[in-house]
């Protein structure tokens, strides 16, 4: 079995930097803000993946029994770090763990996924208590590209 390692990309809040991409070439999800599709990338990223607390440092996530899988990670937490590891079904499912063990933990209510560029962007739809929010993110991988969506829904719902 062989471990995969995913680029510690969320702490440039869309996954990495990027070009200015045009307003219109924005595929969004029916049920993201109307809003959105009319926002500037700078306002977009502020606005669905904005920079907050938790930052994912590194994470490498190792095949297990069956369809489990065990992630690793390091989390800045605000100014600590944490070293936190969690075995689930999948990659998100030990992610989401890592981020409940942390005291950040998100559901994920909806999620859409595209190829643009090269390059999956991920939309959620990401709730705790009660309370929702809009993210995205990119990555090379549709793991890498959710867990960067992830990471910015726990932003703001924290």
């Amino acid at each position: 079995m062989r471990s995969i390692q995913i680029l510690p990309t969320s702490c440039t809040r869309n996954g990495y930097d990027r070009p200015q991409q045009s307003r219109s070439s924005r595929r969004l999800p029916n049920w993201f803000p109307r809003e959105a599709a009319d926002m500037t990338t700078s306002s977009f990223d502020q606005t669905y993946a904005p920079a907050g607390d938790i930052a994912l440092e590194a994470i490498t996530i190792e095949p297990g029994r069956g369809d489990t899988v065990t992630c690793r990670a390091r989390i800045n937490l605000g100014r600590r770090c944490h070293d936190v590891s969690a075995t689930a079904v999948g990659a998100i499912g030990a992610m989401t763990e890592v981020l409940y063990a942390l005291g950040a933990g998100v559901e994920i209510v909806s999620l859409y996924q595209h190829q643009e560029d090269g390059e999956t962007v991920t939309y959620l739809l990401c709730e705790r208590d009660l309370h929702r929010s809009w993210s995205y993110g990119r990555g090379r991988t549709g793991d890498e590209a959710t867990i960067n969506a992830l990471i910015a829904g726990a932003n703001q719902l924290a």
